[in-house]
């Protein structure tokens, strides 16, 4: 009795893994569409790109226009957007007419789209740019730094490099002055540490910044190659 139970409990919980599995992207001459757990057909291959399910929903591509479907398959949110980002608790990027602003799951904006660029939101701030000028919203749309820096670049370990006046530094998640802004060039932190450059060499600093270690050789191939554009299907 105890072993068939345990055989009916295994039985019951890889059923439900299947139910609870999102629907798989296929490609068929050079379309996107989706399979369910099983491998059974549910959506036909008629998009021209389609990314992974996040959150429950996957963006598809028709032409020049991009929108959501469900994981029943179904177009949830219309193909009306020029640009998507997949969603990050229950939000969105996506632009129109050039603009950027952020959706929820049904397609309703929750920050209208007033931005030139906007990215997803990290740790709770996303940075955007408007008029000219980078700074970090929260997701209420409010700008928690003022859109003041001539270029950002995105947090990491709890800092950010920003650019004003042709040189770099990098703030903190309130907008404090962490490390002065006196390098021609920087980049994220990573393990405690952040490359950087002074117009001659390039070399990384901590997060007090002090110098840790030039750079060799090696290592800035490595970069160069990870600031390379991928071109991946969405």
């Amino acid at each position: 009795m105890k072993q068939i139970l345990t055989f009916s409990t295994l039985f019951i919980g890889l059923s439900l893994s299947a139910l609870a599995q999102s629907p798989v992207r296929f490609y068929e001459k050079a379309k996107a569409g989706y399979k369910d757990a099983n491998g059974q057909v549910l959506v036909e291959a008629k998009y021209d790109a389609g990314s992974e399910f996040r959150e429950g929903f996957a963006i598809v591509m028709m032409g020049r226009k991009r929108g959501f479907i469900n994981e029943k398959g179904e177009l949830a949110i219309p193909m009306q957007y020029d640009d998507a980002s997949q969603f990050f608790n229950g939000m969105a990027r996506v632009a129109v007419d050039g603009k950027n602003g952020y959706i929820n799951y049904k397609g309703e904006w929750l920050i209208e789209p007033i931005y030139i660029f906007a990215d997803d939101f990290i740790d709770g701030l996303a940075r955007v740019s408007k008029d000219g000028k980078f700074g970090f919203i929260n997701r209420n749309g409010e700008a928690s730094i003022p859109l003041q820096y001539d270029d950002a670049r995105n947090f990491a370990e709890g800092l950010a490099a920003v650019k004003q006046n042709k040189t770099w530094g990098f703030i903190d998640a309130k907008g404090n002055i962490k490390i002065p802004v006196q390098y021609d060039d920087a980049l994220f932190f990573h393990n405690g540490i952040a490359r950087v450059s002074d117009g001659k060499k390039n070399f990384y600093i901590d997060e007090l910044n002090k110098w840790v270690k030039d750079e060799e050789r090696h290592e800035e191939e490595l970069e160069m190659k990870e600031r390379q554009p991928k071109v991946e299907r969405e």
